[in-house]
């Protein structure tokens, strides 16, 4: 591995992207169509491994903002998912037709790195501390949670999840999201379907992530009805990033993007709808010679949205098991199920979460009072 040292001559440039993941490689792309001069960097020499994310996004996501219309990239397409609490409680939100994907991430990785290196100049095997750069043009920091201030790490999860075949078919249309602190403290556990007979199970959680997803493998079977493990085909680790957006975006010449920038969703911890909203936004304000617009143009997209979602987050932290399997059946006797699977959106959430909250306190005051003092509880939780 190469490494660069302060002051090293670059290729002529505009700007440099310093990260070849998806955050980095939309950015580069973005930046590099609207005819600016990008020199990319990454430390490792390929882009796509080792793989992290589970992959699932929105069908609009993925045709709207990533902007990938490959079929090759689709592993599999679902129309629905299982909510199920810590007691057995079960949710249902679907659709008729598919909303969401499965996508191949480093296949995807692969096919906008192979964009970037017609457009722009890539360099493979480059390790490169952002601060480094004195080039004095825009540095675009994409270098994952790594990248991220230090007083926003601790909302950094381990996470873990296996690829494993079932012993018979268990449909491929619905993926499980299991709540509930025996399968995780900070988030969720999940179960995302590949294949009629290939699972992706995992689960990211403050601490024993493997402990918890043995646990949950045990009794994935009981939990789903149809989806027993029988052969482990691949293990990936990673960490997830729930604390929202951080309020400095533009530091000097270098610029947040992805992870770095905390452009995830607080709610589910995916970032690659967001961090591609991001990565356009950047190339507006870049294209203008104004890099600090970057910011202006992303928390006016995002900024009210991630919010909502960080004090959702917030929210369901501070529920014990028990008061979040309450909160689960009675949200489904108000209806809950035919209104998201109605109104829900996977990237934007907020609005669905506000007429809940209000159906809630309609026919459940006594409920929402207590949820809502929970929540100005959390919300003074840095």
């Amino acid at each position: 591995m190469r490494s660069i040292s302060p002051g090293l001559s670059l290729p002529h440039h505009d700007v440099v992207v310093v990260g070849g993941g998806p955050a980095g490689l939309q950015s580069a792309r973005f930046l590099a169509r609207s005819g600016l001069s990008v020199v990319l960097l990454e430390e490792h020499s390929s882009v796509g491994l080792p793989q992290h994310c589970t992959g699932l996004v929105s069908l609009e996501g993925l045709a709207k903002h990533i902007l990938v219309s490959d079929e090759k990239v689709v592993v599999n397409k679902v129309r629905g998912a299982w909510f199920i609490g810590p007691s057995g409680v079960r949710l249902l939100v679907e659709r008729s037709e598919p909303v969401a994907a499965v996508v191949n991430r480093p296949l995807l990785e692969q096919l906008l790195f192979d964009e970037v290196a017609r457009r722009a100049c890539a360099l493979l095997g480059m390790r490169v501390q952002p601060e480094l750069l004195s080039t004095g043009s825009p540095v675009v920091v994409a270098t994952g949670v790594g990248g991220l201030p230090g007083s926003r790490r601790g909302y950094v999860l381990p996470a873990l999840q296996f690829d494993y075949l079932l012993s018979r078919s268990c449909g491929c249309d619905h993926v499980y999201v299991f709540l509930g602190s025996q399968y995780s403290k900070g988030l969720f556990a999940w179960a995302v379907p590949l294949s009629e007979k290939v699972y992706r199970v995992g689960l990211a959680s403050k601490g024993n992530v493997l402990l918890r997803l043995e646990l949950l493998l045990k009794r994935l079977y009981d939990l789903t009805g149809c989806a027993k493990p029988e052969r482990r085909l691949a293990v990936y680790g990673g960490a997830v990033y729930t604390g929202g957006m951080v309020d400095r975006l533009v530091r000097g010449n270098m610029i947040l993007v992805g992870d770095a920038a905390g452009q995830t969703k607080p709610t589910t911890g995916g970032g690659l709808v967001y961090l591609s909203i991001a990565a356009k936004k950047l190339a507006e304000a870049l294209s203008t010679g104004e890099p600090r617009l970057y910011e202006v143009f992303v928390k006016r997209e995002l900024g009210a949205e991630m919010s909502a979602q960080l004090a959702l987050r917030k929210l369901l932290n501070s529920l014990d098991d028990k008061a979040l399997e309450k909160l689960m059946l009675r949200v489904k006797k108000l209806g809950f199920e035919e209104l998201a699977s109605r109104e829900g959106s996977m990237d934007r959430q907020a609005a669905l979460a506000l007429k809940a909250a209000l159906s809630l306190l309609l026919r459940s005051p006594s409920l929402a009072l207590n949820l809502f003092s929970k929540l100005l509880q959390s919300l003074l939780v840095p």
